[in-house]
């Protein structure tokens, strides 16, 4: 039941057909008894339209997806420091000012400490893999920036971070965005095959596998073994073919849809100064898995 106190919030994006965020919210918002609803504001003209219909409509809050991250970053008079790095924001905040804020990273970052802290010990002479080099490869290598930068127990980093991607122009820009840190390197799919054993944490990052998106995985089956640990962004399918042939080495596997669910958790958290319960977010991934599995 809705009444005239009940909050707006929403996801912004085009197209929206594909999206789960409104699971994620409206289950959190009945898990926790906070009085709102999630909706989906579908326009492929948000640029043309602007924020003003949703101020005037009491939209508190929204979710920002492709392919209005950087205008997102545009609309705010305040903007974290994620935001400001990558000029691109998934998150605005629709108070007295309009704040600017990116989860994404955060959302990868905390689905990785889930799985095993170890692999973002600054201190471990591993290396991370990086496979791509788009606005989700920026957003995570800033938040593991800022993740080594605070555990760091030397004066420079042991762990090393690499990327692969044929982008090198996009390399570029992620490479000063960062302030051209020295722990972060260049490689190429036959040095880091070559390579293999340097590596704990592959993270993939590119569109490539994402049901609707052709194109052969960047790593095959002679890269992968026990001792990798692979997380794919990409969640639907659940598995990728990057996934399965990782799976078949015996390698380790983070769910893409982790971080799609630690990034919203984020949000929600965000837009009603609200703590998530360990209970909540059980229920919620259990929500998620089962209309992903219904998707296939």
């Amino acid at each position: 039941m809705y009444s005239k106190h009940t909050e707006i919030f929403g996801i912004l994006g085009f197209p929206l057909g594909h999206t789960l965020s409104p699971w994620i919210h409206n289950t959190l918002f009945q898990l926790s008894g906070y009085d709102a609803v999630y909706l989906v504001f579908e326009n492929e003209r948000w640029k043309e339209i602007g924020i003003g219909p949703l101020r005037d409509l009491g939209v508190k809050g929204v979710s920002v997806t492709i392919p209005f991250k950087e205008w997102a970053y545009t609309q705010a008079d305040k903007v974290c420091e994620s935001s400001k790095t990558m000029l691109a924001s998934n998150t605005l905040l629709l108070r007295s000012e309009v704040e600017a804020v990116n989860t994404d990273g955060s959302g990868a970052l905390f689905s990785i400490l889930q799985n095993n802290p170890d692999l973002l010990d600054p201190n471990e002479s591993k290396k991370i893999l990086i496979l791509g080099s788009g606005g989700s490869a920026k957003g995570i290598l800033f938040s593991i920036a800022k993740e080594l930068e605070t555990n760091r127990k030397q004066q420079s980093f042991q762990r090393k971070v690499q990327i692969l991607a044929r982008n090198q122009s996009a390399i570029s820009e992620i490479e000063q965005s960062l302030g051209n840190p020295a722990w972060l390197e260049r490689t190429t799919k036959e040095d880091a095959i070559k390579n293999k054993e340097d590596y704990d944490l592959v993270i993939h990052t590119t569109p490539i596998g994402m049901k609707g998106v052709g194109g052969e995985p960047i790593l095959d089956s002679n890269f992968f073994t026990k001792k990798h640990t692979l997380f794919d962004i990409v969640y639907n399918p659940l598995e990728t073919n990057l996934v399965q042939i990782a799976k078949q080495k015996k390698a380790a596997i983070i769910p893409g849809y982790h971080m799609l669910l630690f990034q919203g958790i984020k949000q929600f958290e965000l837009f009603t100064n609200t703590k998530v319960k360990q209970k909540w977010i059980r229920k919620v991934e259990s929500i998620l898995l089962h209309e992903l599995k219904k998707r296939k």
